[in-house]
């Protein structure tokens, strides 16, 4: 792999705050591209897709009869759906970016069952996400894994871009810190400390987002006028294996060859 590495400045901010933003990494026109292609799907409304009905989040669509019962949160398998997405996926440079981020210099891989999507919020009928970690709905050998949230449009907070606690990532919580659904609580005393350093992350596109399994993250619901999307790919060292029998290992990793940093 012959991508840019990231700098040990860069690196020791990701390992204190889990979390580090790469601006203009791919450029306008294949942001262009990228949307014109995930609007295609959505018009067509091809599966594997989650809809905003299924999870029932603050704000979605309650029931079956309900306008905006068919709103699409999130367009699965993206790589598998077109060549582009793969690309983007398998980037040179992102990947490089990524695997400086690991301890381990083995190779990188990317999940084909965690993420893997085009992300959207609907401008009508998208709902809050709540604080949570990724890690939490995932089964790996150890919880060291980043996500790449590539913005193919701007995303701030009116539009439902992404917060963070920063350095989240750095505490073990106790169980009584989340509630029955694993969403970090907003009503524990214990949480609250946290809850003040909520930081709005604003990205442009083409500007990647890179953040641990463990950042605490959420998200408003879209009041803007124009759907927000997405792509969103999660990586791990090789040396991480998903757990035998979960979701986790339910589709084969797609190998990144990188070179030894």
């Amino acid at each position: 792999m012959t991508g840019k590495i990231i700098s040990s400045e860069k690196r020791t901010f990701f390992e204190k705050q889990g979390y580090l933003i790469m601006p203009r990494m791919f450029d306008m026109g294949l942001c262009r591209v990228l949307r014109a292609f995930a609007i295609e799907e959505l018009e067509k409304m091809a599966p594997p897709l989650e809809y905003e009905l299924d999870l029932n989040y603050p704000g979605a669509p309650n029931d079956r009869q309900s306008l905006g019962a068919k709103t699409v949160r999130r367009i699965l398998q993206a790589v598998s759906r077109d060549p582009k997405i793969l690309a983007v996926a398998r980037d040179t440079e992102l990947c490089a970016a990524i695997g400086s981020l690991f301890k381990a210099q083995n190779g990188l891989m990317i999940s084909q069952n965690h993420h893997n999507c085009i992300m959207t919020k609907d401008a009508r009928f998208s709902s809050d996400t709540l604080w949570h970690q990724d890690i939490r709905y995932w089964s790996f050998s150890d919880d060291n894994l980043i996500s790449a949230w590539i913005a193919l449009g701007p995303e701030f907070a009116n539009n439902g871009g992404l917060k963070v606690l920063p350095g989240s990532h750095l505490t073990e919580f106790s169980p009584s810190s989340f509630d029955s659904d694993l969403f970090f609580r907003t009503d524990s005393t214990e949480n609250k400390e946290f809850l003040r350093g909520e930081l709005q992350i604003t990205l442009n596109a083409g500007d990647v987002f890179l953040f641990h399994s463990r950042l605490l993250h959420a998200a408003n619901r879209n009041r803007s006028d124009e759907t927000k999307l997405s792509l969103v790919f999660t990586y791990y060292d090789e040396s991480n294996s998903p757990q035998k029998g979960t979701r986790s290992d339910y589709l084969p990793p797609i190998q990144v060859r990188q070179r030894t940093i």
